[in-house]
């Protein structure tokens, strides 16, 4: 099991790392060859397709588990059926999904644009986005039976893969001089050879006698969607949120300013995005202590792992709220610095506060509160969306920065519910969250005092960055020792080995 959980914690990291360091080398090049407006045009099909990667209506969660389950209590003759239906719906969803996209790609071009030209230039990178979107939303049903059979590996270097082959052909593309639409054929292409690569991945961990073969069966049909449903909708609701905003930011207020938006958001939400992962290890062992009642245990693992989650994503917030300005200059340009680096830093706030949620996210799920859940992101959704709108036209990206928090309006609904079911009270998580912030500000005080006197921009950032990380080190050093001290067993020695 640990060789399982550090191979996956491994190839995911790296999944965040090298996508990271990807985008820093090349999204200056494409946006200095695309330009402003039609990098957000492209932002947007690419968008389109991710959206659909991760929407699956639970499909996948549903073939992870009984794949799973009935492999290992010798149930073989039941892995077929699922299989073939969840296929089906795969094969079902993609189809529609192209069509309906390649349908409104006309409404979609017009809302966007007003020039004939490029309105006939965003149908068309539109309708070719539908090649991929299909083909990358069926490849999730092979990496998916890899999943099942806990080769976790094989989805994170298909998926690394995808990723580095889009971005790295793109910037390829544009340096020979091609445009928007061939870059878009060359994610088709891209995601073709994924594809390719997760059916074979998945003929591989298959045991020989069963094929995944598209079939419908009523009762596995039946079965299927009533255990997806809940996890569909938060799944499509945070998708919504997170891929369908940038499409909203360009109707509401231009495509120019879905760059100035999409640019701080990405580097945020990388930058972030270990958390996320590593945090997702602790979802099974909630789940365990549950059933068994634990409380005790429940609570010195909520606690340990919350302080974590806020010491690293203070110290990240202040990294991007004290640097980021300098950075983007060098790494764009210091005008494009100018108009992005407040939005970078609004975000920079909403991903802490949002970042640690996710500890309390799992405990939920892990209790087995999927209506909760969905209930909370549905909710979050229509208030975000609504507050982009306006706040969108009233105030351009940065109102669409600050629309963001309105993501996070039911979170007490989180709090209330671990305070009554794990005894983590709403009052102890207010107190760390104001001494964080406070030790932010005094962080964030003392880094710019010494950015003014260094007067070096990129000197500044190395300094800044040496400083936070080794602060962190220490700080999450002090936090571990304690936590051992606190938690006996083999749930802790599992999370933090000797």
């Amino acid at each position: 099991m640990m060789k399982n959980l550090r191979k996956n914690v491994v190839f995911t990291g790296i999944g965040y790392l090298l996508p990271l360091i990807a985008a820093l080398a090349t999204i200056p090049v494409i946006v200095s060859k695309l330009g402003i407006d039609l990098y957000g045009l492209y932002i947007i099909c690419v968008s389109l397709i991710g959206f659909m990667t991760l929407v699956d209506l639970g499909i996948g969660q549903t073939v992870i588990k009984y794949v799973a389950e009935y492999e290992a209590t010798g149930r073989q003759d039941k892995v077929k059926p699922v299989l073939g239906v969840a296929f089906l719906i795969y094969l079902v969803i993609g189809l529609g999904s192209a069509v309906c996209l390649y349908a409104i790609a006309p409404l979609l071009a017009h809302g966007l644009y007003a020039s004939a030209e490029k309105v006939a230039l965003a149908i068309e990178s539109l309708r070719i986005a539908v090649v991929p979107l299909f083909f990358s939303y069926v490849n999730q049903f092979f990496l998916n039976i890899c999943k099942a059979y806990h080769r976790f590996d094989f989805p994170a270097i298909i998926h690394n893969m995808g990723n580095l082959g889009g971005i790295f052909l793109t910037t390829a593309l544009l340096l020979m001089g091609y445009g928007l639409e061939d870059v878009m054929w060359g994610y088709a292409f891209v995601q073709f050879v994924t594809l390719l690569g997760g059916y074979l991945a998945s003929t591989y961990v298959l045991p020989q006698h069963i094929k995944a073969r598209p079939v419908f069966e009523q009762n596995v049909f039946m079965e299927i969607v009533s255990f997806s449903a809940y996890t569909f909708v938060g799944n499509f609701i945070g998708s919504l949120v997170s891929r369908a905003d940038k499409l909203l930011i360009g109707l509401v207020i231009g495509t120019e300013a879905v760059t100035y938006y999409q640019i701080p958001f990405t580097i945020a939400q990388m930058a972030n995005g270990i958390i996320h992962t590593l945090v997702h290890i602790t979802f099974p062992y909630f789940s365990e202590m549950f059933s068994l009642r634990d409380r005790d245990g429940l609570l010195r693992l909520y606690r340990l792992a919350n302080a974590i989650v806020f010491l690293t994503s203070m110290m990240i917030a202040v990294m991007l709220i004290v640097v980021g300005g300098d950075f983007l200059a060098l790494w764009i340009s210091p005008a494009f610095s100018q108009q992005a680096s407040l939005i970078l830093q609004v975000m920079a706030v909403y991903f802490f506060l949002h970042s640690n949620t996710v500890v309390g996210y799992w405990v939920l799920q892990g209790a087995g509160q999927a209506k909760l859940t969905a209930f909370m992101s549905v909710a979050d959704a229509f208030a975000y969306f609504v507050a982009l709108y306006y706040l969108g036209n009233s105030f351009g990206s940065i109102g669409a920065a600050v629309a963001l928090f309105f993501t996070l309006w039911t979170i007490p609904l989180q709090y209330i519910w671990i305070d009554r079911h794990i005894g983590h009270r709403w009052s102890e998580y207010v107190m760390q969250l104001l001494s964080f912030l406070l030790a932010g500000c005094v962080m964030i005080y003392l880094l710019e005092s010494l950015n003014l006197w260094l007067a070096h921009s990129f000197l500044g950032i190395m300094v800044c960055s040496v400083l936070s990380l080794l602060v962190l080190m220490l700080a999450l050093w002090v936090v571990l020792g304690r936590g051992r001290q606190q938690i006996r067993g083999v749930v802790l020695k599992k999370i933090i080995p000797a």
